[in-house]
Parts: C-alpha cells; sequence; structure tokens
C-alpha cells in the first residue's frame, strides 16, 4: 500500500510515522530554514486526551523547556517544542539507528545467544553517563534541577549504527505521571517491570536512584535475554518490592561473581544500598569493562549493528562492511572457555557520608532478594576476585572485598534474608537463550546477511569451567567436595513443576468431569424425548387431512370476518372447510368498534371463536374510514364458493397495479405532488382521491403493507435538515452531544439523530443513526441529520451538536441540529403511514426481501425503511426512529399510528416495493405466539 503524502506541520514537514504509545505519536521529519536549508528531525505529537488537561499541559511545557538545555552525547537533544493549531509537540534529532528493545530482539532471531558482555557493560556505561548529566544538570540560576527520568526502558534508549548510545524521553516522564497520579491516584501504570521498588511503592519522592535502579534491570535483561520480573501487574509489584528474582548466574551461566555483586547493587531494594549516582555505577561498569576486554572500543557496536541491521541499511543504500575479524571477536564473546573476571570494579562506596556512618570501609547496607549481596568471607582456595598477595607473601583482601560474594570451586555462593547460604553451581550444560518477545512486523527480517557465511547458533550447551587453584606459599586446606549445595534456579525449577503437575491433575479432573456431565444431560434429554414420543398424543389425529369447520361469532353481533385475506360474512358464521396443517388469521371488524384478529390452527373437527369487541375512541369519524370485507378483497369470491373448495385461501393485494403505477412519468408524479400540495395550502386533505390514499395511507386491519420508493421517499432537499460538507476520500468519526424533545412531557429527550449520508455511498449504508458512542462515517461528500417530528415545532425543545473528528491530528468539526429548526413535519405525499393500530395488542412485522432500489445502478439497491412509531399519548413510545430490513420479523406493540419513510434526493428514479407482513399475536396460545415472534426484534423503548 502507497505510503501517505508528507503532511505540513507548522516549519515541519511529516515524513512518516515511526511510532505510536499511550502518550505521544512520533513522526520522522524534516525542519526548512532560511534559503531552503533542511534538517532531519524527529516530531513527537502528544495525544489529544492529554492537551485537553490544563495541568499537563503546564507541566509538560516547564519540562520540556529544562529538558531542552541539555547537551549531552549520551542523551538525544530537543531543540524546540510548542505547539501548532492546538498540537503540542517536541522536536528533537534524529538519531540512525534503532531502540535497544530491537536490538535484543534481532540479536536473539540472528543466533546471537546472550547478548554479548562487553557490549551490554558498554551500553549501560553509556546510559549511565546520559543519566548522571541529567541528574546534575542546574539551571541558570546555578540551581540544581533535579531531574529525574522515571522510564529508563530498552525501548528508551536508542542505539546508532554508529555505534552512539542516547537516552529519549527525559522530562515527559514526569508530567505523565502526575496527571496519572491527579486522574486514578493510588494507581500505577506505565512500564511496570522497571519500576524502581519505591516507584511500586507509590511513592512520590522519587529521586536519580530510582534511574540507577532501572538502569540496573536494563543491564539484566540485556545479559540474560529476559527481564528480572516478568508477569501480570499484580503478580510482578509485590515481587519488586521484595527484590523476588533470580540472580543473574541462574539464567546466564557466564556471568561471573563481580558482574553479579555489581547488578545486585545497581538493584538493591533498600535505595540507600544501591549505587547512589549514575555516575558511580557507570565508572563500575567502565572499570570491568577495559579489565576484562582491554581492546574494546566503541567501533564493536557498530559492527554489531550492521551485522544485525545489514537489509536495513543496504535498503537505505548504504554500504555494509565488516572486518574479517569480527565473526570470530562474536563467537569469542560467546564462548564460554573464557574465564569470568579476576579483579574488582568499584562497589558504591562513599566514604564521609552520612548514610555510611559506622559501616566498615564505607560499604552500604544491603537489602534483601537479589540485592543484597553476600557477607565477607574468605575462599578456601583458588584465585579470588578482590584478594591480591600481601608483600609478606601471605594473602590481604582488596579494601572493596567487604561486600563481595564468595565463590568457591562449586559455584557462587549467596546470602539469603535468613543469614544462611545457598550455592548457585556454575556446572551443567548452557542453557538455550530465552524465548524474547516477538519482534514487531516492521523487523521482518530473520538473519542477517552481510557476512558470507551464517555465524553458528553461540546459544548451543558448552561446559562451564571450573576454576583451577592458584598455589600460594600458605595454601589453605582444600574444602571436602560434598553433596552439591540447593540453589535459587533449584528452588525455581521444582515450584514451577509442581505448579505444572498440579494444573495438569487440575486439567484431567476438569475434563473428566464436564464429560461426565456433557453424558448425564445428553441421557437425561434423550430419555426425556422419548417419553414425549411415546406418551404424548399425536397434536392433530382424529382430524389429519379431514376439513375443519369454524364457528365464528361476535359481541356484538353483525361484524364483517375476514378468513385469510377473503371475506367470509357477517358473524355468526360457519367456515367449512378450513385445512387442519395451515395457520388461519381471523380478522374481525365492526364500525365504530376495534378490529379483533387471531392467527391459530385448527386442532379440533370444529373450532368455536367468539370475538369480544371494544368500542374504539372517536366511533363516529373511524366509522367511515374502517374498510368493510369487500373493500379489502374487492371482487373475491363468494362464502359458498369458498364452502364448495374445501380450503379457505389467503389472498395479497395484486403487485400488478403497482408496476403499473410505478412506471408513470415523472411529470405525472410532480404534477400529483403539486396538487398535494395545493390541497395543503387550500386547508383540504392531500389525500383525497383513491389512488394518493392507497399509496400513502393504509388503515389497519390489513395483512400486507406495500412500501414504494417512488410514492413514499423522502425529499431531504425540500426539508431543513442540519447539514455539512466533508471530503469524499475521509472517514470520520461522528458522535452527538445534548438531546433534543419533540413531544411535551418528561422522558421524551434524545441525543440520537438520523443522518443522510449523500455521495457514491451504497443505499444501505447511506442512512443510520449517530448518538453519543461515536461511529465512523466515509465515502460521503455531505452528511445530513434529521428526525421524523408530526406534532409540529411548538412543542420541541433542546439541540444536539453533532461532532465529526476526521483524525487525532485535525481539530474536529461539528454542526448543530435544533429541535425547533431541523425536525422534520413530513409531508403526507412523501410517507407511507399506517394507522387503527390498537395500543394494546402486540404485532409481528415480517418485511419481506422485495426489489426495491431509490436510484439506478448497483449501489441503489435498498433494503431497509426508516418508520417512526406513535402512540396514543406523547411518550408513550420511544422517542427515537426505527430502521426496518428486509428478512427480519420485528414485534411491536403500544403503537397507534406507523409512519415510514425512504430518505432520499431525488425520486424519479425510484422503483419496487418493500412488503410489510403483519400478524396481531396478542390473542394466539402461548405456542402459536411464541412460534410467530420467533427471532422478532422487540420494540426498543
Amino acid at each position: 500500500m502507497a505510503e501517505p503524502s508528507p503532511q505540513q506541520f507548522g516549519k515541519y514537514v511529516l515524513v512518516s510515522k515511526l511510532a505510536a504509545g499511550g502518550m505521544a505519536v512520533t513522526y520522522r521529519a524534516r525542519m526548512t530554514g532560511a534559503m531552503g536549508v533542511t534538517k532531519p528531525c524527529v516530531i513527537k505529537q502528544i495525544l489529544p486526551h492529554f492537551v485537553d488537561d490544563h495541568d499537563f499541559v503546564e507541566m509538560f511545557i516547564s519540562e520540556a523547556r529544562l529538558v531542552a538545555g541539555l547537551t549531552h552525547g549520551n542523551i538525544a537533544q530537543v531543540f524546540d517544542f510548542g505547539e501548532v493549531d492546538g498540537q503540542y509537540f517536541i522536536a528533537m534529532e534524529l538519531v540512525h539507528g534503532q531502540p535497544l528493545s530491537k536490538v535484543l530482539r534481532r540479536a536473539s532471531r540472528a543466533g546471537v545467544g546472550f547478548f554479548p558482555q562487553p557490549l551490554a557493560l558498554h551500553i549501560a556505561s553509556k546510559l549511565c553517563e546520559g543519566l548522571d548529566y541529567a541528574h546534575r544538570h542546574v539551571g541558570e540560576d546555578g540551581q540544581l534541577l533535579g531531574l529525574v527520568h522515571r522510564d529508563v526502558s530498552p525501548d528508551n534508549v536508542l542505539i546508532s549504527y554508529e555505534g552512539e548510545v542516547k537516552v529519549i524521553d527525559f522530562g515527559i516522564a514526569k508530567a505523565t505521571s502526575a496527571v496519572e497520579a491527579k486522574t486514578s491516584p493510588g494507581t500505577l501504570k506505565g512500564k511496570y517491570p522497571y519500576f524502581s521498588p519505591e516507584q511500586a511503592q507509590g511513592r512520590q519522592d522519587l529521586d536519580a536512584r530510582t534511574d540507577v535502579y532501572a538502569a540496573g534491570i536494563v543491564l539484566y535483561e540485556m545479559l540474560c535475554g529476559r527481564r528480572p520480573f516478568e508477569g501480570e501487574f499484580v503478580t510482578v509489584l509485590p515481587r519488586i518490592i521484595t527484590g523476588d528474582c533470580l540472580p543473574p548466574s541462574a539464567v546466564n551461566p557466564g556471568i561471573g561473581e563481580e558482574l553479579e555483586t555489581l547488578v545486585a547493587h545497581a538493584m538493591a531494594v533498600d535505595r540507600e544500598a544501591r549505587f547512589q549516582t549514575a555516575k558511580d555505577l557507570s565508572e563500575s561498569l567502565v572499570e570491568m569493562l577495559y579489565r576484562e576486554t582491554p581492546r574494546f572500543t566503541p567501533t564493536m557496536l557498530s559492527q554489531l549493528m550492521t551485522y544485525l541491521f545489514a537489509e536495513e541499511l543496504a535498503s537505505e543504500g548504504r554500504k555494509v562492511e565488516l572486518p574479517p575479524g569480527f565473526k570470530e571477536q562474536l563467537a569469542a564473546w560467546q564462548s564460554p572457555s573464557s574465564e569470568p573476571s579476576q579483579g574488582r570494579a568499584r562497589m558504591p562506596v562513599s566514604s564521609g557520608r552520612a548514610s555510611n556512618a559506622g559501616t566498615p570501609g564505607g560499604a552500604r547496607p544491603s537489602s534483601p532478594g537479589v540485592s543484597r549481596p553476600s557477607s565477607p568471607g574468605v575462599r578456601p582456595s583458588g584465585s579470588a576476585p578482590g584478594l591480591r598477595p600481601a608483600s609478606d607473601g601471605g594473602v590481604r583482601r582488596s579494601s572493596t572485598q567487604a561486600t563481595a560474594v564468595r565463590k568457591s570451586t562449586t559455584g557462587v555462593r549467596r546470602v539469603t534474608p535468613g543469614g544462611t547460604t545457598r550455592e548457585n553451581t556454575g556446572t551443567g550444560r548452557r542453557p538455550l537463550p530465552p524465548e524474547l518477545t516477538p519482534e514487531p512486523d516492521t523487523d521482518s527480517g530473520t538473519e542477517p546477511t552481510a557476512m558470507p557465511q551464517a555465524l553458528p547458533t553461540l546459544a548451543a550447551p558448552h561446559d562451564t569451567p571450573v576454576e583451577t587453584a592458584i598455589a600460594t606459599e600458605a595454601p589453605e586446606p582444600e574444602e571436602k567436595e560434598g553433596p552439591r549445595a540447593r540453589t535459587t534456579a533449584d528452588d525455581a525449577r521444582e515450584k514451577l513443576a509442581a505448579e505444572s503437575a498440579e494444573r495438569e491433575r487440575k486439567r484431567v479432573k476438569q475434563v473428566r468431569q464436564l464429560s461426565i456431565g456433557v453424558f448425564g444431560v445428553t441421557a437425561a434429554v434423550l430419555l426425556i424425548g422419548l417419553l414425549i414420543h411415546f406418551l404424548s398424543p399425536p397434536e392433530v389425529s382424529e382430524v389429519s387431512g379431514e376439513p375443519v369447520i369454524l364457528w365464528i361469532t361476535s359481541k356484538p353481533e353483525g361484524a364483517a370476518v375476514v378468513v385469510n385475506g377473503r371475506t367470509v360474512g357477517n358473524t355468526p358464521n360457519r367456515v367449512i372447510g378450513a385445512d387442519p396443517r395451515t395457520p388461519h388469521t381471523i380478522v374481525v371488524t365492526r364500525p365504530g368498534y376495534r378490529a379483533w384478529t387471531r392467527r391459530f390452527t385448527p386442532n379440533q373437527p370444529e373450532v368455536h371463536l367468539k370475538a369480544e369487541l371494544e368500542v374504539a375512541p372517536g366511533t363516529t369519524q373511524m366509522a367511515s374510514e374502517i374498510p368493510t370485507a369487500t373493500a379489502l378483497d374487492a371482487g373475491a369470491p363468494s362464502p359458498d364458493a369458498d364452502a364448495g373448495t374445501g380450503a379457505v385461501a389467503a389472498v395479497a393485494p395484486s403487485l400488478d397495479a403497482d408496476a403499473g403505477t410505478s412506471t408513470e412519468a415523472d411529470g405525472g408524479l410532480a404534477s400529483s405532488d403539486a396538487g398535494a400540495a395545493a390541497a395543503v395550502a387550500a386547508g383540504e386533505d392531500p389525500l383525497a382521491n383513491d389512488k394518493d390514499r392507497e399509496m400513502r395511507r393504509v388503515d389497519y386491519p390489513t395483512r400486507l403493507l406495500v412500501l414504494r420508493p417512488r410514492y413514499n421517499a423522502l425529499p431531504l432537499p425540500e426539508y431543513p435538515t442540519a447539514t455539512i460538507d466533508v471530503s469524499p476520500g475521509a472517514a470520520y468519526s461522528v458522535w452527538t452531544e445534548g438531546s433534543a424533545a419533540f413531544a411535551e412531557g418528561d422522558g421524551n429527550a434524545s441525543g440520537t439523530l438520523v443522518y443522510y449520508a449523500e455521495g457514491d455511498v451504497p443505499a444501505d449504508n447511506a442512512v443510520g443513526f449517530v448518538s453519543s458512542a461515536p461511529r465512523t462515517l466515509k465515502g460521503a461528500k455531505k452528511l445530513h441529520f434529521f428526525a421524523l417530528d408530526d406534532t409540529g415545532p411548538e412543542d420541541n425543545r433542546g439541540a444536539v451538536r453533532v461532532h465529526l473528528r476526521q483524525s487525532a491530528y485535525i481539530p474536529p468539526r461539528s454542526v448543530l441540529f435544533e429541535a425547533d429548526k431541523n425536525a422534520l413535519q413530513v409531508k403526507p405525499q412523501h410517507q407511507m403511514q399506517l394507522r387503527g393500530l390498537n395500543p394494546k395488542s402486540t404485532y409481528a412485522f415480517t418485511v419481506r426481501d422485495d426489489f426495491a432500489e431509490v436510484r439506478s445502478g448497483s449501489n441503489g439497491r435498498v433494503h431497509t425503511v426508516l418508520c417512526v412509531e406513535k402512540g396514543p399519548k406523547p411518550g408513550s413510545v420511544r422517542s427515537s426512529h426505527r430502521l426496518f430490513e428486509t428478512g427480519k420479523r420485528y414485534q411491536v406493540s403500544g403503537v397507534q399510528d406507523l409512519r415510514c419513510v425512504f430518505p432520499d434526493l431525488q425520486l424519479g428514479d425510484n422503483e419496487g416495493a418493500l412488503d410489510f407482513d403483519i400478524v396481531d399475536v396478542t390473542n394466539m396460545s402461548r405456542k402459536d405466539r411464541a412460534e410467530a415472534l420467533r427471532g422478532a426484534k422487540s420494540s426498543e423503548r
């Protein structure tokens, strides 16, 4: 798919989208200066829901102003921030490289195994140098600014293809945390696996040591290929607070004692026991790096980036070259034959600080978990880290050895919170590299192709080396080899195995119980079915195939009787020849009374029906409007003829006449509408002639309601709808705000409106509803918003504002719907009105899938019609409208009148019809009523 074209954003041009998160969206951009000078950069736009928060904006501006003053080689510089059309942004330098998180994933896929320790130490040291500069930064007044990143993670550490390490997003996390604390007090959000213990506790007095802890987490992840704390939020937080995690050597046996102790001090639970500054941690890392790898240069990191991202560099047209010895160097880093460190890096010692007063040697107190270093101890034999020969030939301990972890020939001894020692063995086979999170789709490569031969997988099992003792003038006695002590890793493995076995046992038990339950239910259903089959007699036994006699009476007598659409006379009446296998619909009518309807299937040789007729309101007026049985079926055969045939046939109004009327010329239709308008102006009934009344008004009882787009369409250009022009090529999120009422009384207000999308839109998608819940509309060039009202604008009140948002980066637009101006009083010649329904009755409306179209072409066919219900009192029927769709059944109750229209722009190209099958299910038996309403959608209130 083609990339979207660049967009202008103030003095910047947004070229392409880089990433999107919960707070901002990042773009690759280009800044244009005077005389056509351009500079590549990165634009980070703050999401709109943050912009709406005044407190966040104020804090964001103040933090951005401070961060803009940071100038350091390991911090991505922010050189501009501001606002363009209500959109706040930050402009920062473009680091041509990849985030550390992606580097780790790509290295795992390329078979590198655990990340090379020299490179991990180098990256962590540069990360700490950038953090320390920000922590120590002072403002123009010479006062310490107290900047804390709060969100140090591999996603916020960028590695350039030239081997540079840069930290991003300084200062923004503080503003975000403040807003989240205000909106959700007592909750924590963000990248919780990198939280420090004080951050996990929700403390607000965070300082530079929080970033030191997170840097230790990043170092742990690089060395071990996984985070120390993984899992759900509620389970991870308690472990962070107590420091409950595996030591690095339990995951990667190639990690030496000194490096493990350094990580433990960086991740100490008690922040007083950590490295007090990022500079202290950086210096310890650099000292260890160049003692272990004296010939290390930052170019090696650039070579690894070239190796891992060769495809990306080649696609940019850059030359991909690697020195001949790079593959051997990478293999050497991964080889298990290299001995652990024989020296000591500086531990967090700060003589003269109040926090270390009284601690021998200035060593800080340790904390539980991975952060607790072992107590001082003397190694029985062999070369011990931190030990050096004295001038007298004896062995004396280094000044930094006070907090060293003892290491014997069998492994690394660690001090547990209880004071006992546990041993992490270095024996056994090297484990395969841990599985990392799947790489995003943007990283489609598998293995780098820069080298002529693929590098062998370096995570294959190898024997872990065992230290060889070095003889001294006064060798200490060797320890007797005893049984291997249990380690933290052993406890973790046993715990995981026990949990897995327990889960499997529960799963088998649940499957067995479920199988038994399903079998029992199935057997019970089969047994009940057999009992019903053998014990219940057939529903129609004695009259199967035999004609049925219907006795129909009414109170008062003399009412007209219609059976399945055919006139059979007046009550009392006897109908002979009813089919016992066919449902029958009986309609009994008498002038001045409500129609009585019943639908049933005869199950006896003779069926007696008695209609209790109710007096209808306004009997004088309604008497002339209630059609007789003869009017419903002109030309129907006599009852005697029906009796002679032995069957009662259902007759529907003929559609041949519709076909003839639907092909009339546009001029004839226009003249009809003009005549109707003239009749309204003269105070006469616009549907006075029989043809108009037949096409646009039907009185119940009727079995079939026919809606024709040519005669029942609503031409919107003739009505005052609320309209707004939109772009056909864009998609809009549309929602409403506010409410409007179209009748007197409480509870009638609604925020739902009808919309019509004008443009090249399929007819079925052109009409719908819009409410406070956003919905997406696209393909329209103009949108109409309206509501149908038949009581006039006098009782209308309220207004609804319709909002349209094209994207998160373009300000939304809106249009106002006013109830007294944009509610449509539909003319009689533009609608179909069904009158005379009984509000106390329940009806089943089934819409037949006939052919109807509101314009020519493949997009013109319509399967829906817009209807509005009216009850005997205002507010007795829901205030919103309703769409009836072909092929579906609907339940309607509490309704006196029903008006339906096809919203459209012009009527000359409309053809076809939709049919409503109407059945009164009020007096049916429970079984027949359930069958008639099966699958029906209830009328919403």
